[in-house]
């Protein structure tokens, strides 16, 4: 068994730098050739639940960032927060984003997975699922691919992927894996741990933890070599966040705040996406309506930023910078100098 104890925290940025995508009379394809399509003024439309559509995921690569969305969009972003290539794929919308080993891999809808090397020309891999796939990570050298209904998908890029069915209530939102395990989260509450990639065992949060905690369905998972956050939203729709050591025992953080006029508040916005900044021992929540909160070891001490209007969906970040990307393609670059 396991869940989350909150001795981690954000810290957050000291001068956001603000720099939007910006126009850009063309764009190219990682192997060069133009996509034909401006993508300036980072044009978007309504999906077919309401919501805008733009980036949903960001990784680091080498010297740059490269982010994936709906309409099929891969870019590759400068630490300036510019686009500075782009590859499109009609019809596909990704979920996720991974670099690992010199290979970038994105996995969207429709059991997509889109594997590029060396900064060549993307190919489809067969993963074996037409299940829509959200998330992804690297775990002993093998990607780990959660995805809906319960399905794991998992390879090592170079050949076929192999496909685990989970009995599980709920789809697999997120996975994050460390030196020695591997988790994932469920919309149901439900979490999942293995640690060596084949054989995993399932919580149902929410049944054990009746009583203790308000039920809730989880958004994001995030690995740590020392600690395991859970991201998620409760029945009443206010947000939560867990932390643990092992995953074994799970503790939630308070995610208050104080505003600029000196009294504390609520974080009241869905989380979406988080990173852990090991140096400063800070973890970066991003959010709905464009608001970061930051999180270090004293409880007391949360910081919140609002950088954008809206939705926060992707975080990633070098030495230097935070790149934080979103709905309507926004795209934030943060300084972890404040």
């Amino acid at each position: 068994m396991f869940f989350l104890s909150p001795r981690s925290a954000f810290i957050l940025l000291g001068s956001i730098l603000l720099f939007p995508a910006g126009r850009v009379s063309s764009y190219f394809g990682f192997n060069g050739n133009h996509t034909g399509k401006d993508f300036s003024d980072s044009s978007v439309y309504q999906g077919e639940n309401g919501r805008s559509e733009g980036y949903t995921a960001i990784t680091r690569y080498e010297d740059v960032f490269i982010a994936a969305g709906s309409d099929g969009r891969i870019d590759i972003i400068s630490s300036s927060g510019t686009v500075i290539k782009s590859e499109k794929f009609p019809g596909e919308k990704f979920n996720s984003i991974l670099s690992c080993n010199k290979m970038v891999v994105a996995a969207g809808d429709n059991g997509t997975i889109m594997i590029s090397t060396d900064r060549g020309t993307f190919r489809k891999a067969d993963c074996g699922t037409t299940k829509k796939i959200n998330s992804l990570t690297l775990f002993n050298g093998i990607i780990i691919s959660g995805a809906d209904h319960g399905e794991i998908v998992s390879g090592d890029g170079t050949g076929f992927f192999k496909k685990t069915d989970l009995p599980l209530k709920g789809n697999i939102v997120s996975v994050s894996a460390r030196t020695s395990d591997c988790f994932g989260v469920t919309d149901e509450g439900e979490i999942i741990h293995s640690v060596d990639g084949i054989k995993w065992d399932i919580i149902d949060f929410n049944k054990v933890y009746s009583g203790y905690y308000k039920p809730c369905y989880f958004t994001k998972v995030l690995a740590t070599e020392h600690r395991i956050a859970v991201a998620g939203i409760r029945n009443d729709r206010s947000p939560v966040l867990m932390f643990s050591n092992r995953g074994n025992v799970w503790t939630e953080r308070t995610l208050d705040y104080t505003d600029d006029q000196g009294m504390r508040e609520m974080l009241g916005d869905r989380p979406y996406d988080m990173i852990y900044d090991d140096s400063e021992d800070l973890f970066y929540l991003v959010c709905s309506k464009g608001k970061v909160l930051q999180l270090p070891s004293c409880s007391h001490c949360n910081k919140m930023a609002v950088i954008s209007t809206e939705d926060l969906e992707g975080i990633s970040s070098n030495d230097n910078i935070m790149m934080i990307v979103g709905e309507n393609f926004l795209i934030k670059a943060v300084s972890l100098k404040w």
